[in-house]
């Protein structure tokens, strides 16, 4: 059914942000300043390369901003490294771009990287990051087409009342292989549930994350062991109010409310 071959694995490698966007799917506003081991990130790296047999389409390095890390080089090698044939792309809001020295550029091109930047409405020179990645012939696209970024809004349900089924089946993010997360050893099925943590602490609430709502690296015998756990609902799926988001919303910075997440 899916030819063995995942179609994308997201690796975040930064937990907090330079932009902080209004309800961030990846609680990124609300996140601590956290950047990944090189140690951590080659382990999961090389764990789903043994998994997958190399067999996946794409591979996101994100956060976050993952241009925060002081060793996201090290860290696109470590992926190129293992995971030869894939697309690996960089994907930045494009504040830090323009300012890149040469060694990134030059990093970027060797590794056949793909940078992806989202475009918000901000003062951003995408001009000069335009001239500078057909400068170093590197492969970018932006990921909205205009200045004028819509914004989605994901509730939670802190109740827990939603039916999983129901979520699972009318989620876009739901039985599908394009948006694995990997973090810490875990795969998820999605970036809410890995970091719902951020949530749960910054307004003291307690969405369980229960071990049925992950697969721990360590003890993936092969891909369709992947196949089968994203192909049904995890408990945690009660907690989102699928009926109710939203994805052409004003983008606007957050005012860490509540209400930006329920």
């Amino acid at each position: 059914m899916h030819n063995n071959k995942l179609d994308l694995i997201e690796f975040h490698i930064v937990e907090h942000c330079n932009l902080n966007c209004k309800s961030c799917m990846h609680f990124s506003p609300l996140a601590d300043k956290s950047f990944i081991k090189i140690s951590d990130f080659k382990r999961d790296v090389k764990k789903m390369a043994e998994i997958t047999k190399g067999n996946v389409e794409t591979i996101n390095i994100l956060g976050g901003e993952p241009l925060l890390h002081p060793s996201v080089l090290k860290l696109l090698k470590t992926a190129r490294y293992y995971f030869k044939n894939s697309e690996i792309r960089l994907v930045s809001n494009g504040i830090l771009v323009p300012t890149q020295k040469e060694l990134f550029w030059k990093t970027l091109k060797s590794l056949n990287i793909h940078l992806s930047i989202t475009k918000y409405p901000l003062d951003i020179n995408y001009q000069k990051i335009s001239y500078l990645t057909q400068k170093y012939g590197i492969k970018y696209t932006f990921y909205a087409p205009s200045k004028e970024n819509s914004q989605w809004y994901f509730p939670l349900d802190v109740d827990g009342k939603q039916d999983p089924a129901k979520s699972f089946e009318n989620c876009r993010k739901g039985n599908n292989c394009t948006n694995i997360n990997i973090f810490r050893g875990k795969l998820y099925m999605c970036p809410v549930v890995s970091y719902v943590r951020y949530f749960n602490k910054f307004f003291n609430k307690n969405l369980p994350v229960e071990e049925s709502d992950y697969l721990s690296l360590k003890n993936i015998k092969d891909i369709q062991e992947i196949f089968d756990f994203i192909s049904k609902p995890t408990p945690f799926c009660r907690f989102c109010n699928i009926s109710a988001r939203t994805y052409d919303n004003k983008w606007e910075r957050s005012k860490l409310d509540i209400a930006e997440w329920t």
